[in-house]
């Protein structure tokens, strides 16, 4: 082209300004490349740590897909900080967005609206997704987060049916032979009534039922030493429902007697059949069964003795065979959920819920 080549004054004018305009061309692209090609897709296990949107405290690249996977061990929860938040603003978040998975919602941020705002994981999974459009860039973010120890009395864990996500006694608690018990727990119901479901299974050595609560298709059932006894007189399926709510129940040997204690209540009946048996020691106790119960179980005690006061049960009454205790559990960090709703919950000892 003349204007390139030209040997006036005024060619070699626009000549420089060309190449200046060229050479800056190429830095920006050079920028802009090196920042959209941080890597913004990653599983974060470390117990905290900080991480930010690509190119922060500079303007984030257009079309952008980023993900965070935060990780903590079971008995951990994650708390994440934003400490800083500036995206582009619009109704319902339509352009760019950051959206916080917490275990059981998603919360949508933009414009500035979660800068200083620190948010807690229900599970020990959290997810933070960032996405930009085509146009309008900002700052971006910059977030912390901790792993955060919390006692079990604080979750709820569901019931598996199995799949290698099974709750179980750990291997610490020796179960001894038991000729008597009182087993405490909550429950609440999340889907409909099957014709066969188990609230919790003890196998002995031999992988024998040598314990288990739960209903089939001839009603409510305890069984002990694979002696089914029926109890849909005094408790049915139905009376587990969508509301958590607490349910004692207690056995002994010598007369067979089984008893419940709920909604203030106490019902109770002989199993003659079960007298003169025992709950063999050395086994494995789970919560569910061959057929479970689907919904959650929380504050799962057992004790050596059949109770006789059951309406003065409380929080702080330890289980002296199994207590509703992470040293006394193998729980899969999916099932278990934080909720401060919770009847022994600190935080809603403490009015927080």
């Amino acid at each position: 082209m003349a204007w390139c080549t030209g040997g006036g004054p005024g060619g070699r004018w626009r000549l420089r300004h060309a190449v200046q305009v060229v050479l800056l061309w190429m830095s920006l692209q050079r920028c802009a490349l090196g920042c959209s090609s941080t890597n913004c897709i990653a599983t974060l296990t470390d117990s905290q740590g900080e991480f930010t949107s690509p190119c922060y405290p500079d303007k984030y690249p257009n079309l952008q897909t980023c993900k965070w996977t935060l990780q903590a061990p079971a008995g951990f929860i994650i708390q994440l900080s934003f400490l800083d938040f500036d995206l582009e603003e619009a109704p319902g978040c339509i352009y760019d967005r950051v959206v916080v998975n917490t275990g059981n919602a998603d919360v949508k941020f933009c414009g500035p609206t979660a800068s200083g705002l620190t948010l807690n994981s229900t599970g020990n999974v959290m997810e933070l997704s960032f996405d930009s459009d085509f146009s309008v860039q900002k700052r971006g973010f910059s977030v912390s987060f901790r792993h955060v120890a919390v006692a079990l009395r604080n979750q709820k864990v569901a019931v598996s049916n199995g799949n290698g996500q099974v709750t179980k006694v750990g291997n610490s608690v020796s179960i001894p032979t038991l000729s008597q018990l009182t087993l405490c727990f909550e429950v609440e119901r999340i889907g409909s009534h099957k014709e066969k479901e188990w609230l919790f299974t003890y196998h002995d050595s031999s992988n024998n039922v040598a314990l288990s609560l739960g209903a089939d298709q001839t009603g409510m059932n305890l069984i002990v030493d694979s002696v089914a006894c029926s109890i849909d007189s005094i408790l049915s399926a139905a009376d587990l429902t969508a509301a958590m709510k607490p349910f004692c129940v207690t056995w002994m040997s010598s007369n067979g007697k089984v008893a419940v204690y709920f909604n203030g209540n106490h019902w109770a009946k002989t199993c003659s059949t079960s007298i003169g048996h025992s709950v063999p020691a050395g086994g494995v106790f789970r919560l569910g069964g061959q057929q479970s119960f689907d919904g959650n179980i929380y504050n799962l005690r057992l004790w050596n003795y059949a109770m006789q006061e059951l309406s003065e049960m409380n929080c702080n009454v330890v289980g002296n065979v199994i207590d509703w205790d992470n040293s006394h559990w193998t729980i899969p960090s999916a099932l278990a959920q934080t909720d401060t709703t919770l009847s022994c919950s600190e935080y809603s000892k403490l009015g927080l819920n």
